[in-house]
């Protein structure tokens, strides 16, 4: 793991998490993704207009987004003025700051006018960098909910939380300081708030349910003037 000025460290993470390989996708295929689907860009909405496949390898990028920086990069505390303090009040090493400079990049990329995707697929490929329980956690608790619920957005809040609170309960159990949990439940708060118009959608009954494919097609078929499942 390399270790770097945490300044450093920090912008260079943000600027990894800055990548909107949502937009690049689709672009590649002749699709500006904010103006299809939800507007959101993301894995979920490259899913929904350019098909599965696509949505898929959105998906993985933006999970090494989050897993690169964390499992190559620290961010030392004394670097951070952080040298007084116990190193456990974060971790040892900074990469829960890691994490989370990469996941606000995502979700505010100074490249769009800091409107960028909603952040949980960098969130879990962080997760799985700073611990692989945290994000089998994660993992688990999505495909439960989505299977239960089938809204991938409700999901998707309910991932980033148990994520927080399985570092929190990790901490409990090490009798260490809560820091990083703490960061990490401030990550999951900013993800719920950027899922208000989801929930919005779910109580006015339009929002899309990601397991129904025939549904999924019908709101966005070319007929509507979206591309459909191009891919």
């Amino acid at each position: 793991m390399a270790t770097m000025n945490a300044p450093l460290a920090l912008l260079l993470a943000y600027a990894i998490g800055c990548l909107s390989f949502a937009t690049l996708v689709a672009r590649a295929r002749g699709v500006n993704i904010r103006e299809h689907g939800s507007g959101n860009p993301g894995a979920t909405n490259v899913g929904r207009v350019l098909g599965k496949g696509w949505g898929s390898l959105v998906l993985l990028l933006d999970i090494a987004k989050g897993l690169l920086p964390a499992l190559l990069m620290r961010a030392p505390a004394a670097g951070l003025g952080l040298d007084g303090l116990p190193h456990e009040v974060v971790d040892t090493d900074g990469r829960t700051l890691i994490m989370a400079a990469a996941v606000l990049g995502h979700i505010a990329p100074v490249t769009q006018g800091f409107r960028g995707g909603k952040g949980v697929a960098t969130l879990i490929g962080g997760a799985f960098g700073l611990n692989p329980l945290l994000g089998l956690i994660g993992v688990a608790a999505h495909l439960i909910v989505k299977k239960a619920l089938g809204y991938v957005s409700v999901a998707s809040v309910v991932l980033a939380w148990s994520v927080a609170i399985g570092r929190w309960a990790q901490d409990l159990m090490a009798e260490t300081p809560a820091g990083g949990s703490l960061v990490l439940a401030l990550l999951a708060t900013l993800i719920t708030l950027r899922h208000r118009s989801n929930f919005a959608r779910i109580r006015a009954g339009t929002e899309d349910r990601y397991d129904d494919p025939d549904d999924v097609a019908l709101r966005h078929s070319p007929e509507d003037g979206n591309p459909g499942k191009a891919g």
